[in-house]
C-alpha cells in the first residue's frame, strides 16, 4: 500500500477486540502446520485406524494399503505434530493416537462437514 491510500474502519473497537484474541505468530505458524499435516487422506486413513488400538508400521502398512517407507514417513510428520507416539516393544513400535484429543479432532471435524 502506499502512502495516499487510507485504510477506512467502520468499527475500530470490534477490529481491537480481533486483535487481541490473535495469539502470538509463531502459534499460529504451529497450527498451520498441525492442520497441513491433516491435509492428506493416507495420514487421516492412519489416524482413523490407531483410533482402534495401535499398531506397528507393517500392519497400519497392510490396513491402509501403502508401503511401509510411505507409512513411515507420513507417521513421522504425524509425530511431529504430536497426533501420533510411539511405544517400542523390543525391535517393535506401536504407534497410537497421542491422547483423546486427537479422536476429538476427527469427529469434531467430520461433524461439521456432515451437517449440512
Amino acid at each position: 500500500m502506499n502512502a495516499e491510500q487510507k485504510i477506512i474502519v467502520f468499527h475500530q473497537d470490534m477490529v481491537d477486540q480481533a486483535v487481541e484474541t490473535l495469539p502470538p505468530q509463531k502459534n499460529l505458524e504451529n497450527l498451520g502446520e498441525f492442520f497441513k499435516v491433516l491435509t492428506d487422506a493416507s495420514r487421516l486413513k492412519i489416524l482413523y485406524a490407531l483410533g482402534a488400538g495401535e499398531l506397528c508400521v507393517f500392519d497400519l502398512s497392510v490396513t491402509i494399503g501403502a508401503s511401509v517407507s510411505s507409512v513411515s514417513h507420513h507417521l513421522a510428520a504425524l509425530k511431529r505434530v504430536r497426533l501420533v507416539k510411539g511405544r517400542r516393544d523390543g525391535r517393535i513400535i506401536y504407534y497410537s493416537l497421542d491422547d483423546d484429543h486427537v479422536k476429538s479432532i476427527i469427529r469434531y471435524a467430520r461433524e461439521h462437514l456432515e451437517e449440512r
